[in-house]
């Protein structure tokens, strides 16, 4: 085997190590992040959260931006900033949005394993008009997490399938 041929093959061969390696290789470590980002990213979502109050949406979404810049790791500001995006009416925007969220819930929980996660992942599911896979999640998790009191109080008919009957929680769907 000639030198070049060699040096192709090991390029080959790191390349197929990488994409078997690297798709899951960051997926479980949370980002790190300061005291001082933390507290930031913070400041930024309660101007936004303001700005929401005052029905300034587009503000709340800039200011959404500017703490999922410095925490994008964080599945529920990427929530609100579906929902501000939701409120300005751009669905396609909170969409994406949310989908990010789902994504962030999902590993989260595969990392800590709390049925909190999970409930907020079928919260994010309905925003995406998926209600019948929220329902169906809720259900799934219930039985990985049996005594959980929040997810049976989220499962139960009075509870998020209820909610996903009103106006209210209608107008915040993306879809």
């Amino acid at each position: 085997m000639t030198a070049p041929d060699f040096m192709k093959r090991t390029a080959l061969l790191l390349l197929l190590c990488a994409a078997v390696v690297l798709p899951g290789g960051c997926k479980d470590k949370p980002k790190v992040v300061s005291a001082e980002d933390k507290l930031k990213a913070e400041n930024f979502v309660s101007e936004a959260q303001f700005s929401m109050q005052i029905r300034e949406y587009a503000r709340a979404e800039e200011l959404f931006q500017k703490a999922i810049a410095v925490r994008g790791d964080y599945p529920e500001y990427w929530v609100a900033l579906g929902m501000a995006r939701r409120d300005q009416d751009n669905t396609g925007g909170a969409r994406k949005a949310y989908k990010k969220a789902l994504d962030l819930f999902e590993d989260r929980y595969d990392r800590d394993k709390n049925d909190e996660d999970l409930g907020q992942e079928a919260w994010v599911l309905a925003l995406l008009g998926r209600t019948d896979d929220a329902v169906a999640l809720l259900d799934k998790s219930l039985k990985k997490h049996p005594d959980s009191v929040y997810l049976r109080k989220m499962a139960d008919p009075n509870g998020l399938p209820h909610t996903f009957q009103t106006d209210d929680f209608k107008a915040l769907v993306a879809k």
